[in-house]
């Protein structure tokens, strides 16, 4: 099976995965800081579903190591501005850049970010535009989703 690697908070985006997680086997690997793991329910019914395998670390070069994807987010999401500081500074070292992406150990490592971005933060211009990022790729395929959505809801499709 295919591994993803998380970096960052353990916010909605994480809580999406494991829900995935509950109906898609996969590896899932949540690397964040300590006292920024994703909610305790959350990770019970993923891990209740018995489909994937999920884990928490705190060591990105470690949780690297064999992920298929890459994925991370905002440190600070809406509502958690006034949380920056303490943020910036428990997420020292959660970076995606170059070396992480290396040490994967896979050259066709994808990246992903859900977007926006802060780019100098939880990764670097080098990686978001490098030849392993999908993100822009990604960002189109959530646009077509969305607008099926609305079409749906205006009675249209």
């Amino acid at each position: 099976g295919k591994k993803v690697l998380y970096v960052g908070d353990g916010n909605n985006m994480v809580h999406s995965w494991l829900e995935l997680a509950s109906v898609v086997p996969f590896e899932f690997v949540c690397c964040c800081p300590e006292g920024y793991a994703p909610s305790e329910s959350a990770m019970e019914s993923a891990a209740n579903a018995r489909l994937s395998t999920i884990s928490i670390s705190h060591n990105p070069m470690e949780a690297v190591k064999g992920a298929d994807v890459i994925y991370t987010d905002v440190w600070a999401s809406m509502g958690q501005k006034e949380e920056i500081e303490a943020r910036l500074k428990a997420f020292d070292g959660f970076q995606v850049n170059a070396a992480l992406m290396e040490a994967t150990g896979k050259p066709e490592t994808i990246f992903m970010h859900c977007l926006p971005a802060e780019r100098g933060r939880e990764c670097t211009d080098e990686v978001m535009e490098g030849k392993q990022s999908v993100v822009f790729q990604q960002a189109e395929n959530r646009m077509h989703g969305q607008n099926a959505i609305i079409l749906h809801c205006m009675g249209l499709l």
